[in-house]
């Protein structure tokens, strides 16, 4: 069976959402992928499928990369209670951004050959009030690099990409009051990730499905998000 790994737990955000998860979407993705004894196997796709075909040439070769050279994956399978699929669509993260992290729709990346059932990474869309200032790495966080893109872009070494954008909408679970801004986060899992793997790879396939959820949400022009990560 295939289950959630946790390759940032020093972020504390992330140790927190990891809480809220186990006991919703993680039992239910282990349900619901496939990988067990008894499963019907998850189709395979290719880098350019993945995350609703949001990735361009860069994050492809990215991926690829990040995966050690694999050039097949899959993703989540199944439903929730509710009837509704696992598996990333822009559309549905788009209308579950204001839901809890249990209820959001998130892009779950596997190796197609993957035994573990650990994902490659996850990609994850919440809208925010308030955004980060960048400021530079303190003393014992090295792994931190920061990035000309958006309100807000970081990568933590091999585990993790953050990147916030302009993206104004109205919250309609709290009488439709603005938020500025989306907050998009990408997490590895240190047992799949190639040795190879940089922040650099981790922010270009962000950036590339951010751009995606900035189209769906009708708010590229404010997002202003590049083409290719700046160098």
């Amino acid at each position: 069976m295939r289950h959630k790994s946790d390759p940032s737990l020093s972020m504390a955000k992330r140790s927190a959402m990891l809480t809220v998860l186990g006991a919703g979407v993680l039992s239910l993705s282990i349900v619901a992928c496939s990988g067990g004894d008894d499963d019907d196997e998850a189709p395979r796709l290719r880098a350019s499928q993945v995350c609703d075909s949001t990735l361009d040439s860069s994050a492809i070769k990215a991926l690829q990369l990040v995966g050690d050279g694999t050039k097949s994956f899959s993703e989540l399978t199944g439903t929730d209670d509710a009837g509704r699929p696992f598996k990333f669509s822009l559309q549905r993260a788009a209308s579950t951004i204001y839901d809890e992290a249990t209820e959001r729709n998130q892009c779950y990346v596997y190796r197609a050959d993957d035994k573990t059932g650990h994902p490659l990474i996850e990609v994850d869309f919440t809208a925010a009030e308030y955004s980060p200032r960048t400021s530079s790495a303190p003393d014992g966080q090295k792994e931190n690099i920061f990035y000309p893109i958006g309100v807000y872009a970081k990568t933590h070494g091999q585990n993790s990409a953050t990147l916030f954008f302009k993206c104004r909408l109205r919250n309609p679970q709290k009488g439709n009051r603005a938020t500025p801004y989306v907050q998009g986060e990408l997490y590895s899992t240190p047992d799949q990730v190639s040795a190879r793997t940089t922040g650099r790879e981790l922010m270009t396939i962000l950036n590339s499905v951010s751009r995606g959820m900035a189209k769906q949400l009708g708010c590229s022009r404010q997002a202003a998000l590049p083409v290719r990560v700046p160098s």
